[in-house]
């Protein structure tokens, strides 16, 4: 009698269980959160500030090769943000400061900042990201990324 309690008990846990997985789709929390899902041939990139913080919940949108609007979503909460190459991306500045005071840098998932990056912003600069990843940029900017 205990080996078919065992059994079942085993063959419970198995179907109960069964939906706790890794897969992250953005609704982890029980809501949608507003991320990007990462999928297959996606580069993702994080958003840094001048201290090594993340730079998360800032809202970014992206356009493809074709013109066609993609989407809109935020960075993630430790700055990650993921796009397709030839997708141009804009993201919202508000409530930072820009450069010099509140510089932002454009890492990849180690550290290194990303050079040669092709921007522009709606107030006035533009150019490419520096060595360290850094981009100039205005007070509650609009910086759209050309990847």
């Amino acid at each position: 009698m205990k080996r078919y309690i065992f059994i079942i008990t085993i063959i419970s846990s198995i179907f109960i269980l069964n939906g706790c997985g890794s897969y992250v789709d953005g609704y982890e929390d029980g809501y949608y959160d507003g991320t990007r899902d990462y999928n297959d041939n996606m580069i993702s990139l994080f958003l840094i500030d001048k201290d090594g913080y993340s730079a998360g919940d800032i809202a970014y949108s992206c356009i493809d090769e074709d013109n066609n609007f993609v989407g809109e979503w935020i960075t993630k909460p430790n700055g990650e943000f993921s796009f397709y190459v030839g997708e141009r991306c804009t993201f919202e500045l508000d409530g930072y400061d820009g450069t010099p005071d509140d510089p932002l840098f454009i890492e990849d998932d180690i550290g290194r900042g990303k050079s040669d990056i092709p921007y522009e912003c709606e107030q006035g600069d533009a150019g490419f990201t520096d060595d360290y990843g850094s981009f100039d940029y205005l007070q509650d900017d609009r910086c759209t990324f050309y990847f």
